[in-house]
C-alpha cells in the first residue's frame, strides 16, 4: 500500500511538471503573439546592387517597435535593388532600395527632331493598337485639295481626353442640342517627334480638314526600303513662247 501511494504521487507531480511546462509555453507563445507581428526580413547577407527575390526573404516574427517604417509587402519587394548592404535578419525600409530615375520629356525626343501634338484627329483610329515608336506620313484633304504635310512621323505618346466633370453630364448639357454637346467634347491627340521642317505644315492643318495617318511596314522598315505615297504626275508644264513673253502652260495628260 505504502509503495502505491508513493507511486500515485510520483505520478501527480511530473503531470503537475508538465502541465506547468505546457501551460508556460503555451503563456510565453500568447505573449509573443501579442507583442511581435510577423515581418519580412532579409535571409542572408546582401550587397548594394543586388535584386530581391523570395530566396533572400524569409517571415518570421519580430517587435512591434521594430515595425515601424519597414516594408512588409512582399509584392513591393519582388524585384527591387537594393543601394545598400544589409545583414541577415535585417528589415528593409524604402530609403534602402533605388527608384526609378524620371526622365524628362526633353530626353523623349529623337535627337534631329522636336516635339508637336498633332490635334483634329477624326474617329475611327485604332489606338489601341498604336505603340509608341510607330512612324506614320501624315496626309490632308482640305478645299484644296490633298496633300502630304509630314514623312516619317514617330509616335511618342497618346493624350485622351480627360474624362468629364459630374456638371458636364448634367441635365443642362443632356438639354443641348447634339451639336454642341458634340463642340464641347476633346477629341484624342497624338504626341509626335517631327523634322522642324514640318512644324508649320502641321500647324496649318485646319479643324475643318481631314487627316489621313499612313503607316509603312516594319518589315520594309527593317530592309530599309520605303514605298512613296506621292501621286504619280499626271500632267506636264508646257513652255509657250509669243513675242519676247514666255508662259508656262500645265497639260493634264
Amino acid at each position: 500500500m505504502k509503495s502505491k501511494l508513493t507511486g500515485s504521487a510520483t505520478g501527480a507531480m511530473i503531470l503537475f511538471a508538465a502541465s506547468s511546462m505546457l501551460a508556460s509555453v503555451l503563456g510565453l507563445r500568447q505573449f509573443e503573439n501579442m507583442t511581435t507581428e510577423p515581418a519580412w526580413i532579409v535571409s542572408s547577407n546582401l550587397q548594394p546592387g543586388q535584386v530581391l527575390t523570395s530566396s533572400l526573404l524569409k517571415q518570421v516574427r519580430i517587435d512591434e517597435d521594430n515595425l515601424a517604417g519597414t516594408i512588409q509587402n512582399p509584392r513591393h519587394l519582388m524585384g527591387k535593388t537594393l543601394k545598400v548592404s544589409k545583414r541577415a535578419g535585417s528589415s528593409i525600409y524604402p530609403s534602402d532600395l533605388k527608384t526609378k530615375e524620371k526622365k524628362s520629356l526633353s530626353e523623349a525626343i529623337p535627337a534631329g527632331r522636336v516635339l508637336f501634338t498633332l490635334e483634329h484627329i477624326q474617329k475611327g483610329m485604332p489606338y489601341e493598337q498604336l505603340s509608341d515608336g510607330d512612324r506614320f506620313d501624315v496626309v490632308v484633304r482640305g478645299r484644296n485639295g490633298v496633300r502630304t504635310v509630314a514623312r516619317d512621323v514617330q509616335l511618342i505618346g497618346i493624350n485622351h481626353p480627360a474624362a468629364k466633370k459630374t456638371a458636364d453630364s448634367g441635365l443642362k448639357n443632356m438639354l443641348m442640342p447634339k451639336n454642341k454637346q458634340a463642340g464641347i467634347t476633346s477629341g484624342v491627340s497624338l504626341v509626335v517627334a517631327i523634322r522642324p521642317s514640318d512644324v508649320y505644315p502641321l500647324a496649318s492643318i485646319k479643324a475643318s480638314d481631314s487627316i489621313a495617318m499612313i503607316f509603312h511596314s516594319a518589315h520594309d522598315r527593317a530592309k530599309g526600303t520605303q514605298y512613296s505615297i506621292d501621286p504619280k504626275q499626271r500632267y506636264r508644264n508646257i513652255e509657250m513662247v509669243a513675242g519676247i513673253r514666255r508662259s508656262s502652260v500645265r497639260v493634264h495628260n
